[in-house]
């Protein structure tokens, strides 16, 4: 995981990699997590403090607490979305944010691979 974070923390300018680190642990809290991906302006590169927030796909094993939270953290919003394992194998195909996820998204737990594979069990 931190190798990951702290690439992602480089390619944005973000000085301060443990404050992406606490707000992943933050977002994350309470969850049955097999992978957690950073879509959007982050993935991309292109995050700017203070005007863009954190995109967070969470895919989990179990009925999640919630589907999809925003947190706070010293870098902005974190924007939290779950999806059951189940429910990511049926759609990955045809739901947009699935699709961006395995197109841009940085793996930060979890292998895409492994994630594959299991859809295919």
């Amino acid at each position: 995981m931190l190798s990951q974070v702290y690439d992602v923390a480089r390619r944005n300018n973000i000085k301060d990699s443990s404050q992406l680190i606490q707000a992943i642990n933050k977002a994350i809290r309470g969850l049955n997590t097999i992978a957690v991906f950073i879509i959007g302006s982050m993935a991309r590169g292109e995050f700017v403090l203070g005007m863009n927030d954190i995109d967070l796909v969470v895919i989990v094993s179990g009925e999640p607490p919630f589907r999809a939270k925003v947190i706070g953290s010293p870098l902005g919003d974190v924007e939290v979305i779950v999806f059951i394992l189940s429910e990511f194998c049926s759609h990955y195909m045809n739901n947009n944010i699935i699709l961006e996820t395995l197109r841009i998204g940085i793996p930060i737990i979890g292998d895409p691979e492994e994630l594959m594979r299991l859809c295919r069990k």
